[in-house]
């Protein structure tokens, strides 16, 4: 009997990063934090210290964490799962998130209304 392999659910966070508009933004920003730096060598030796001080504290938050993580485990595949669905959702309400940043700069306007976040495009 052949057993069919199941790709797991990707992660909400997987799916957000490869939204155009996140993963363009990410890109754009990226791009400029990296021009600062090679034209300000003192802003970059703090920024590399800094980003230095992230990765150490990242790695040690992670290894301290990962046995709760593997004890939650389940619970966080169920609220991944609640999660997809909701943004399910948002990209049907919202296709410009299909859309790379250099697409949409200048059509946002973003309003606030009763704590709902609601987007408003130009005409």
């Amino acid at each position: 009997m052949a057993s069919v392999a199941v790709d797991p659910q990707p992660s909400v966070v997987t799916r957000v990063a490869n939204l155009p508009l996140v993963s363009s933004t990410y890109d754009l920003v990226s791009s400029a934090y990296v021009s600062t730096k090679d034209q300000c060598p003192c802003l970059k030796s703090v920024c590399e210290m800094a980003e230095k001080g992230v990765k150490t504290i990242s790695s040690v938050a992670m290894m301290s964490a990962l046995p709760i993580i593997q004890k939650l485990e389940p619970q966080i595949a169920v609220a991944n799962t609640y999660a997809c669905k909701g943004l399910d959702r948002i990209e049907e309400r919202l296709p410009i998130l299909n859309q790379p940043s250099t697409q949409v700069n200048g059509k946002i306007l973003i309003c606030s209304l009763n704590l709902d976040l609601v987007v408003c495009l130009k005409e």
